[in-house]
C-alpha cells in the first residue's frame, strides 16, 4: 500500500514555535522590567540625594544660628578663667601680706633722742619698676617665698652716738619686733662720718650717718 503524499508549502521563516512564550514578546518584556528597575533604584537614590541635601542645609543653618552663642560662650569662658586667674592672685597676695602698720608704729618710741631718721624704705628681692597703674592684678609670683627686707637709714651725733645706733639695734631685736624682723644688723661700710657737714676733726657734736638692715619675715604665697 502506497503511502499518502505530504506536501510541505510552508517557509522556513513561516514556522511557528511549538513553545508557549515567544521570544520576540519575552525580550520588550524583560527590557521594559530592567528598565523599571533602573527607574526605580534612580529614583530612591535621587530621593535619598534631595533628603542629605536638605539635612545638610537645615545643619548649615543650625550652625549659623548658633554660631554667635558658641562665639559668646567661647568669649565667657575665657573671661571667667582670666578673671578666676586674677582671684587667685589676688588671693596669693592677701595670703603674704606682711602686716608692718602696728610695727613701725612702735619705732618712734624707741628711737633716742640724738637719732635722727632720713629714710625708712621696704625693698622686695628685686628693684620694682614704676608701679603700674593697671586694674589688672599683678602677676603671679614664681616662687612661693619671697624675701623682703627694711631699710633704716638716719644720722646721730653727740659724745654716744654710736652707743646710741646700739641702743635702736637692740630695741629692734626685741620681742615687739621680733614678729616681723627675723634679723638686724648694719651692712659693712654703712656706720660712717657724715662729710656733708666738713667737718676736720671728731668733735662732741659729731654727726654720724648709718644704715640698718632688718630683714623681714618672708612672704609667702600658699
Amino acid at each position: 500500500m502506497k503511502s499518502p503524499l505530504h506536501l510541505d508549502l510552508l517557509k522556513e521563516e513561516e514556522r511557528l514555535s511549538s513553545s508557549p512564550i515567544r521570544l520576540r514578546v519575552l525580550l520588550p518584556l524583560i527590557t521594559t522590567f530592567f528598565l523599571l528597575c533602573a527607574l526605580l533604584v534612580w529614583g530612591l537614590f535621587e530621593i535619598q540625594v534631595l533628603g542629605k541635601r536638605k539635612l545638610m542645609a537645615n545643619v548649615e543653618n543650625a550652625v549659623k544660628s548658633v554660631t554667635p552663642v558658641h562665639a559668646a560662650v567661647l568669649a565667657s569662658r575665657d573671661q571667667e578663667k582670666e578673671m578666676r586667674a586674677g582671684v587667685q592672685q589676688l588671693s596669693l597676695y592677701k595670703h603674704a601680706r606682711n602686716v608692718f602698720g602696728p610695727t613701725l608704729s612702735i619705732i618712734a618710741a624707741q628711737v633716742p633722742t640724738n637719732i635722727q631718721f632720713t629714710e625708712m624704705r621696704i625693698f622686695p628681692p628685686q628693684t620694682a619698676s614704676e608701679p603700674s597703674r593697671s586694674v589688672n592684678p599683678p602677676p603671679a609670683p614664681t616662687n612661693t617665698l619671697e624675701r623682703v627686707s627694711l631699710r633704716i637709714a638716719g644720722r646721730t651725733k653727740g659724745s654716744r652716738a654710736s652707743e646710741s645706733v646700739n641702743d635702736l639695734m637692740a630695741a629692734l631685736q626685741t620681742a615687739a619686733f621680733t614678729n616681723v624682723f627675723r634679723s638686724v644688723s648694719i651692712p659693712k661700710g654703712a656706720f660712717r662720718l657724715d662729710t656733708s657737714r666738713n667737718q676736720s676733726a671728731l668733735t662732741a657734736n659729731e654727726s654720724l650717718l648709718f644704715e640698718i638692715t632688718c630683714e623681714c619675715e618672708p612672704r609667702r604665697f600658699e
